[in-house]
């Protein structure tokens, strides 16, 4: 197969394929380019070489995103597939890494995420587990409604109430978030306001293991935006 040859299968069937399959992960996605490195031989099995992606104003389920530029490498896919017009599958897990920003406005927008309300709770629920306060959490509902960021800190604001004691308070959680190792955050000075129980609790540290499908590298804060670089595990 020449170099021409080559250069259509890319152009025609693997860049539209990797295109349509990440238009399918994301809500909206305002601007998406790919490059595709890949070999002649490469492309008849069915793997990829290398890939790079940089995205501007995405939605992942309902995170926004201002900036994506990531890249992947030894992907296998189902190029027979593809050919005859049919999704593109990843035949193996792979590993995304690169960079993305989320900017300011864009986390307070994602407060409506289920995604990141999970999360939020999870942290929380982390925090007080640390604390062995735990099952605070089942005696409340919290509606979150604002989330601010300063330099490697953010503050996470909510509404916290109990209709059986007619508690209706709003809590605030201010945190430190720094990289301990590139599968652990680092969380110190974290102070709880407005949980009736705790009485403004102060933590001094707290580490939270990512797992071994994440690495983070660079994590920084700012009053205007998230900067992130590290890698994700990817399954199809």
């Amino acid at each position: 197969m020449n170099s021409k040859k080559k250069s259509e299968i890319i152009a025609r069937f693997l860049t539209p394929a990797i295109k349509f399959w990440i238009r399918n992960q994301v809500e909206s996605i305002t601007q998406l380019e790919v490059e595709i490195d890949a070999g002649d031989k490469q492309i008849l099995s069915g793997k990829i070489n290398q890939v790079y992606l940089s995205a501007n104003e995405a939605n992942y389920q309902g995170i926004f995103i201002n900036q994506a530029s990531v890249s992947t490498e030894d992907i296998a896919v189902n190029l027979g597939g593809i050919l005859r017009g049919k999704p593109l599958k990843l035949l193996h897990p792979i590993f995304v890494s690169g960079d993305i920003v989320i900017t300011a406005q864009e986390l307070q927008k994602s407060l409506e995420s289920s995604l990141l309300i999970q999360g939020l709770q999870d942290v929380v629920k982390l925090i007080l587990e640390n604390q062995r306060l735990e099952n605070i959490l089942e005696k409340y509902h919290i509606q979150w409604k604002n989330i601010n960021i300063e330099n490697q800190q953010v503050t996470i604001q909510g509404n916290i109430n109990n209709n059986l004691k007619k508690v209706n308070n709003t809590l605030n959680i201010t945190s430190n978030i720094n990289i301990q190792e590139k599968q652990k955050l680092l969380l110190t000075d974290i102070k709880i306001e407005g949980i009736p129980e705790l009485n403004n609790l102060t933590i001094n540290d707290l580490i939270i293991d990512l797992g071994n499908e994440v690495a983070i590298s660079e994590l920084t804060i700012s009053p205007h935006k998230i900067h992130c670089t590290g890698k994700i595990k990817v399954v199809s």
